[in-house]
């Protein structure tokens, strides 16, 4: 081999090892996005640095339709096929009260409303069947969780042609907080005022619509007593709120003892709910534990099973403005303080630079209900504290070791850290 192509080979071998090394740079940085874990220092006015050692992957659901153009009055397959940040097709989505997926279904002025389940089809995606009634302008939400994630939710528009669009209905609160509905009567009875940005619980008695005695043959729906959405006029707010029963509420100390936004139910799972169920007794008061993220009408759905038979009773109620939480905004963090934000992509940053001995502050910011966040748990430091939407709540930590110290929202779903060094 002449000198030549001994330099020839040489400069090719260089480039191959760049190549490689670009492309893995590359591939890790996809996985950096708006919910990538962050690396703050703990001293005033530093600016968080991406830690993409801690990025975690954002996924997406790819959305298609069988046939392409949506007609009103005929069935249409709804396919949806979750995808990590690099493409890869996600298939062994977290069961989530007994399903993968729950598809909402509702018209954009909110008064056609559908809860759906897509199935897992060999080819990992997601599917179901559907029959839009009327032409016209639809939103989809679809509710997921990928593995080692926390909650997502793609909303999706669809057009559906008809010839006749059934006529716009306009949104108007509720005079009245009792329904009845195919042999139900529901009253909901909210705790407090409604007011944007506060925790609270809505209250519901189910009685029997013909004896008025109380129902106490529900059946569990989807792993619990009751199943509860709600939606902003604007279609822009989605909350996904699942019940206590009356005997839980008390075991958890009161109307906010617990529970959290979007948490699974507390005292029962679904065999043990199965099992009540067949004995005929189940609880006739369950509450929705939930916040309204702004001021505005919104619609809720509470769904019931008895006798084998789904039932869902519409409401629609008026949130006034908090002006106490207006007042306390994101730019109420003080100077000292590392801002850690919390919205449904999780805690941002998630990791934050600390020294042992050293007092770190920690503002606190909830950025919307669409998460479990309602709490922030120190757990080896006996801290817990709540969480209102779009508050900051300061936290002060003086870490006594080093290497990581946790902090989880209450359900220890969402989790950060910080990072303590000598």
């Amino acid at each position: 081999m002449n000198r030549t192509t001994k330099l020839i080979l040489t400069s090719l071998a260089f480039a191959l090892v760049a190549h490689i090394a670009g492309c893995a740079t590359a591939e890790h940085a996809t996985t950096t996005n708006a919910g990538s874990a962050d690396t703050a220092r703990a001293r005033p006015a530093v600016e968080p640095v991406k830690d993409v050692n801690e990025a975690k992957p954002a996924y997406r659901a790819e959305f298609a339709t069988e046939p392409a153009e949506v007609k009103a009055g005929e069935p249409v397959t709804l396919s949806f096929t979750v995808k990590d940040a690099k493409g890869a097709v996600v298939r062994d989505l977290q069961v989530v009260h007994e399903k993968p997926m729950h598809l909402l279904v509702v018209s954009n002025d909110l008064a056609e409303f559908n809860h759906l389940h897509p199935q897992p089809q060999g080819d990992g995606s997601f599917k179901v069947t559907h029959t839009f009634p009327n032409g016209g302008a639809y939103k989809l939400y679809a509710d997921f969780t990928a593995p080692n994630a926390s909650q997502i939710v793609d909303r999706l528009d669809v057009n559906v042609a008809g010839d006749a669009p059934r006529e716009h209905a306009s949104l108007v609160a509720d005079k009245t907080t009792t329904k009845t509905v195919d042999g139900l009567r529901v009253t909901m009875r909210p705790d407090k005022h409604l007011r944007a940005g506060e925790e609270l619980m809505l209250n519901f008695a189910v009685a029997d619509a013909r004896t008025g005695k109380p129902a106490t043959d529900l059946q569990p729906y989807l792993g619990a007593l009751a199943h509860f959405v709600i939606i902003s006029e604007d279609t822009t707010d989605f909350l996904h709120a699942h019940p206590m029963t009356k005997e839980e509420m008390s075991e958890a100390g009161g109307a906010h003892g617990g529970m959290e936004h979007d948490a699974k139910p507390h005292a029962h799972d679904a065999a043990e709910m199965k099992d009540e169920a067949k004995e005929g007794a189940s609880p006739s008061e369950v509450a929705a534990h939930t916040t309204f993220p702004r001021a505005g009408l919104y619609k809720v759905w509470a769904q019931f099973q008895r006798g084998g038979r789904v039932i869902t009773v519409p409401y629609v109620v008026s949130v006034a403005e908090n002006h106490t939480v207006s007042a306390n905004t994101a730019n109420s963090v003080p100077a000292d303080a590392i801002k850690v934000t919390l919205s449904s992509k999780g805690y941002e940053p998630s990791r934050i630079e600390a020294k042992k001995g050293q007092p770190v502050k920690l503002a606190f910011y909830r950025a919307d209900a669409e998460n479990c966040g309602g709490e922030v748990v120190f757990p080896s430091q006996g801290i817990r504290k709540k969480l209102p939407v779009r508050q900051t709540v300061l936290v002060e930590v003086t870490p006594k070791e080093t290497g990581e110290l946790a902090f989880t929202c209450g359900m220890g779903m969402l989790r950060g850290a910080l990072v303590v060094a000598d």
